[in-house]
């Protein structure tokens, strides 16, 4: 059976003919490229096709209004109207530059233009410009990818500054189980085969990178955080919220002195939620045979994966809250 492959929908700003072929070796990477002479008709389609469209390219020096000569601000212009309809859509379509590069000032506009937005998803479009005697097949493959990725890109833009923080504290496996179960959250008809029980367990793993975060910050000590391969999620927990922990032989520890803690009241009773349902060894992220059928007991009964959406949700307002407390964060001494 002949694999299928979707095709993308491309939309292209140049006032010249296509002589180097861009539609022709677009078709050959299942790009749909359609070419409009002036930014006003192309906007037209950008406003009331916005759905359709995988991705942008514009050319660096074109018309704006049909009629008029190409404008040298052609760039500048077009990108800060793009921005205006990203705005009203909530959602950013990846955008490129084909050029010659020819165009006077090229390079300082190319500066001016690659800032916000395009400038925080280049690891995920790629690179911005392309030369159209030779990058014709990068930016083939670039718009490809890009456009595969698009629902992970609208994820990574809703909910960009827990993304940001989970870059900067959190591993790889973090981010990608987040959106994981975010685009389960918000494209359901593309994710029908999503395993809510399994990513369940995902989530107590986030909560065991949080506690490992705590601990290189010094929020959390080693004795109560437990050994490198097995994190003390049940006297993490405690500790953090400011409650005795006993560490056995008659020794016990808390964060600062009473009434202290580093996880306020609601975020401490997000954390205990999501450790307690089903979980009777407080060692370990895995889910026992008992805990595992328990969850999927009440997913098979409701039918519904709210309960597993409900807890992201709140672990995203507990990321968020940690790294606004990190960033501001002064070590305080614990009392014994």
């Amino acid at each position: 059976m002949k694999e299928y492959r979707k095709r993308y929908r491309v939309l292209w700003v140049d006032e010249e003919p296509d002589p180097i072929g861009f539609i022709e070796t677009g078709a050959r990477h299942n790009l749909d490229i359609q070419q409009y002479r002036s930014w006003d008709k192309a906007k037209c389609l950008l406003e009331y096709r916005f759905d359709s469209l995988s991705a942008i390219v514009l050319d660096g020096r074109c018309v704006v209004n049909s009629g008029e000569a190409p404008d040298p601000d052609f760039l500048y212009l077009v990108v800060r109207e793009m921005e205006a309809i990203f705005a009203q859509h909530e959602e950013s379509i990846p955008w490129y530059v084909l050029s010659s590069g020819d165009a006077p000032d090229f390079d300082k506009t190319l500066q001016r233009i690659n800032m916000g937005q395009r400038q925080m998803m280049e690891g995920d479009w790629g690179r911005m410009y392309y030369r159209k005697d030779v990058d014709l097949q990068d930016l083939c493959i670039a718009i490809n990818h890009a456009a595969s990725q698009r629902k992970d890109n609208k994820v990574k833009v809703l909910y960009s500054d827990m993304f940001q923080i989970i870059d900067r504290y959190f591993t790889p496996d973090v981010k990608q189980t987040m959106l994981d179960i975010l685009k389960a959250l918000h494209f359901p008809e593309e994710n029908r085969n999503f395993d809510a029980v399994l990513y369940y367990t995902q989530l107590r793993r986030i909560l065991e990178h949080l506690f490992r975060a705590c601990n290189r910050l010094g929020l959390l000590p080693d004795e109560v955080m437990g050994s490198s391969d097995k994190v003390n999620l049940a006297n993490s927990s405690l500790y953090l919220a400011g409650r005795e922990v006993n560490l056995g032989k008659g020794r016990t520890v808390r964060y600062g002195r009473p009434g202290q803690y580093v996880f306020p009241p609601v975020i401490s009773q997000i954390v205990k939620s999501i450790l307690v349902v089903a979980n009777k060894n407080s060692h370990t992220v895995e889910l026992d045979s008992q805990g595992r059928t328990t969850i999927q007991d009440y997913y098979n009964s409701l039918h519904s994966n709210n309960f597993l959406f409900g807890y992201t949700l709140h672990l995203c307002d507990v990321i968020l809250w940690f790294g606004r407390y990190a960033r501001k964060y002064r070590p305080t001494t614990s009392g014994r």
